[in-house]
């Protein structure tokens, strides 16, 4: 356990060399950044999947944990008060605040500079999701305004679950398919609970329904597993 708070902190303290992100950080380069001040942009996510890679993370030792992060872009976007957006990753970043990690290293994407089509710049190019659970609209200012306030959305672990198994795929330019996935199985499902004790039993359901007819219009069908199993 020592060794793992050592580890933190030599994270927390700069391991990669970055310098610190500025609100001037050039487009398309690494820095590091205070994990509380990323912004999220999406409403929720999957606890108990974000509980699972918390419990990876703290199994590796500093140099699988270095190697680990260095393969795990984690992308913002500058916004024009000099803010920084979280586009994607917002379960791994949860999983680092939740072991104790404090800042991350991050990639800037974008910087937008009119605050008044800030948004619609962000939702044309798939870097928000204003949506809650069930697939209701909500505005920008109802979002978490931090990672460690994003509530829990059972659906959203499901579809996570169901992605990593290769029920359907992720074009890595679209943030947010996991949202739709998730939104459409608890219609389908009437939004039973899904529990960390009937998590298994729910995936087994979801990946039935994830091989219908009737999921044909979500992003990502039919994934690997459909494919080559058939309806």
């Amino acid at each position: 356990m020592k060794l793992w708070w050592l580890m933190l902190g030599l994270l927390s303290q700069g391991a990669w060399g970055l310098e610190p992100c500025r609100p001037e950080t050039r487009v398309g380069s690494w820095c590091q950044v205070a994990i509380a001040a990323l912004q999220p942009t999406q409403a929720g996510i999957g606890q108990l999947q974000v509980d699972e890679t918390a419990r990876k993370l703290a199994g590796k030792d500093e140099q699988r944990l270095d190697a680990y992060m260095k393969k795990k872009e984690i992308p913002v976007v500058i916004a024009p008060d000099g803010g920084y957006w979280l586009v994607d990753r917002h379960h791994l970043t949860t999983a680092l605040w939740q072991t104790g990690v404090r800042e991350a290293r991050v990639k800037v994407i974008a910087r937008l500079q009119d605050e008044h089509q800030f948004w619609s710049q962000m939702q044309n190019n798939h870097w928000a999701w204003l949506k809650d659970e069930r697939g209701r609209p909500i505005t920008p200012r109802q979002l978490p305004g931090r990672i460690g306030a994003l509530p829990d959305y059972p659906y959203r672990t499901l579809a996570g679950l169901l992605q990593d198994a290769g029920y359907f795929q992720k074009n890595k330019q679209v943030y947010f398919v996991e949202f739709a996935w998730a939104s459409w199985l608890g219609q389908q499902m009437q939004w039973l609970p899904v529990t960390r004790e009937n998590l298994t039993a729910r995936l087994q359901q979801a990946k039935r329904l994830a091989c219908t007819q009737a999921a044909r219009d979500l992003p990502g069908y039919p994934g690997k597993q459909c494919r080559s199993k058939g309806p």
